[in-house]
């Protein structure tokens, strides 16, 4: 995600301490660009279920279909 976007902040869940201590050997993982495009083309081809954050929110809000919908 930081290697996407620069001001993200992963939070990842975490039950026990291997897992603890996987996700913080994660800080040291850097991707070349082929490996991000790789893992991102990837991802983009798997469907996604539910809410996915602010884009999908701004196309189901009051104040957008209100917009949409104001005879001018």
């Amino acid at each position: 995600m930081q290697h996407k976007y620069s001001n993200a902040v992963p939070i990842p869940g975490s039950k026990n301490q291997e897992r603890i201590l996987e996700n913080l050997g994660a800080w040291n993982v850097e991707l070349t660009e082929e490996e991000f495009c790789d893992l991102e083309t990837a991802l983009n081809s798997c469907k996604v279920y539910g809410h996915r954050g602010h884009e999908e929110s701004q196309q189901t809000s009051f104040a957008n279909n209100w917009l949409q919908n104001k005879k001018v």
